[in-house]
């Protein structure tokens, strides 16, 4: 593991010595706990997108329309063909109700796998696609189950649009939710119910996002100079980093951190 200080953000490479995965969750909350003072609040943060300015997303329609034609769309509940056949019971015979119309409804969705993509019509297949593509993707809070609604909400400090990554901020960026963790059972349970790719911020109470002590920004990279977990460390202070979050750091990964300053 490699602690470079020479770049803005700090990056240390973790690799995959720490796992990966469920199998790195209590590691990586103790990482995130060596940033944080007894006096200090650790927000994560769930961003919500605009699934309407989503880029590409006239492609991503078309391939899941292909993938759904193909039969090969993940829909285990059935959910996704439920409302296929609804949209396909509407488009050759909307004067029927679709309660009373299973067995019709069934051979709909066979006859439109069955027939050839090219052959069907573009406003039903643009339909198709928009509903298979909107139940198989999470853009907002909404869109995940009541347990992760639940977990978020009831943490939640507040509401905003602070892009603090060192990226432009993209162009469907809807808001960003900032809630609160306060326990490392929390943040291993942050984990499990929204992502493990965490970002988060460490600041004192009443401290505005933007003058955070510390953004920890945690990804995935591969390259030829490192292939493997990567943790960005954005700090107020480097003397604060250095004096206080350097030595914990150093009794997590003992004689395994070799630093780059």
């Amino acid at each position: 593991m490699k602690l470079i200080m020479s770049t803005s953000p700090y990056r240390l490479e973790l690799g995959y010595e720490l796992g990966f995965g469920s199998s790195v969750y209590d590691s990586m909350a103790e990482l995130i706990l060596a940033f944080h003072e007894p006096d200090q609040n650790i927000l994560f943060l769930y961003t919500n997108w605009d699934r309407k300015l989503v880029p590409h997303r006239d492609r991503m329609i078309q391939n899941e329309t292909k993938s759904f034609h193909a039969d090969v769309i993940y829909d285990p509940e059935e959910a996704i063909s439920r409302r296929v056949k609804e949209i396909l019971l509407h488009h050759y015979a909307p004067e029927l109700d679709p309660n009373d119309n299973q067995t019709y409804m069934d051979e709909l969705l066979a006859q439109f796998r069955e027939a050839a993509y090219e052959e069907l019509n573009e406003e039903l297949l643009l339909k198709i696609g928009t509903a298979v593509h909107d139940m198989n993707s999470v853009y907002t809070l909404e869109d995940q189950n009541e347990t992760t609604q639940a977990f978020v909400n009831s943490r939640l400090m507040f509401t905003n649009s602070t892009w603090l990554f060192t990226y432009d901020r993209p162009v469907n960026l809807k808001n960003i939710l900032w809630y609160k963790v306060s326990t490392k059972e929390e943040i291993i349970e942050s984990f499990e119910l929204t992502d493990w790719w965490f970002k988060c911020v460490i600041l004192n109470a009443d401290t505005p996002v933007e003058e955070c002590s510390y953004f920890l920004n945690y990804t995935e990279e591969h390259g030829d100079n490192h292939d493997g977990m990567v943790l960005y460390i954005s700090p107020e202070s480097t003397d604060s980093f250095k004096e206080n979050v350097l030595p914990r750091l150093q009794n997590l990964v003992v004689n395994k951190l070799e630093i780059v300053s």
